[in-house]
């Protein structure tokens, strides 16, 4: 009996807690092979401000500062949305900064800095250079099994998926492909032009894998001046007269 009542009242604290629907969407955008973007936005929705209004303000600005000190800009957009970006160099530093800023446990950061939202994320990048161009397999876990309430058995009885709104798109000049839906919970997976996005699934631990190509400036550069150094070498000696 008890531990029904305490199943009970825990049910009733996330419902609470997370009354309101929060759009949470995050994208990493690649341009070429040493210039991206991580663009995250966030917006609450009027129930949850109004009822954790205090920690709705903390949360936000915890993420502001978490982006700045990532050498990141924040734009809130309204007292309930957040515009954040964080720029990175090459997959070294996409990793690095990513698993920062959605992993600030490690960050000596007080209690009020931590996510209402427990999205707890790490990426890992495999870069293999073919001069021209850079082939890309990116592996994302998101572990949002701390959003769902879990019997005894392990079944979710209560998911706050009509709450929470959450996104994880890909932008790649050359497309991208997912390489591995063995998963334990297989996000939903779409295309809108360049973008790949994937709907997570709350209270699940959600694994993304893909396979992408993005150009390598320098290697096409070189290319192209060999083909012309060639192309000058045609025409002096093969076509034009002695």
């Amino acid at each position: 009996m008890k531990s029904l009542i305490r199943l009970l009242s825990l049910c009733c604290v996330c419902v609470l807690c997370l009354a309101g629907c929060v759009d949470y969407d995050v994208e990493i955008a690649f341009d070429h092979q040493h210039h991206g973007e991580i663009h995250q936005h966030l917006q609450l929705g009027d129930e949850f401000t109004n009822f954790n209004q205090q920690e709705a303000k903390h949360w936000l600005k915890s993420v502001e500062k978490r982006a700045r000190g990532l050498h990141g800009s924040a734009q809130r957009l309204s007292t309930q949305e957040l515009d954040v970006r964080i720029p990175f160099h090459n997959g070294a530093d996409l990793v690095e900064k990513f698993n920062d800023f959605f992993n600030p446990e490690g960050q000596n950061l007080q209690a009020t800095d931590l996510d209402l939202v427990q999205l707890k994320s790490a990426i890992a990048l495999e870069q293999k250079n073919w001069l021209l161009f850079e082939r890309n397999r990116a592996t994302l876990d998101v572990d949002l099994r701390a959003l769902g309430v879990l019997s005894q058995r392990g079944s979710l009885i209560l998911s706050p998926g009509s709450l929470l709104d959450l996104d994880v798109s890909l932008k790649t000049p050359l497309g991208a492909r997912v390489i591995n839906r063995n998963t334990t919970a297989a996000p939903v997976t779409r295309k809108e032009g360049d973008r790949l996005i994937w709907t997570l699934q709350p209270g699940q631990l959600n694994h993304l894998e893909v396979a992408f190509w993005v150009p390598s400036w320098v290697g096409l550069g070189s290319g192209g001046l060999v083909a012309l150094l060639f192309l000058g070498y045609y025409l002096k000696y093969r076509r034009l007269p002695v």
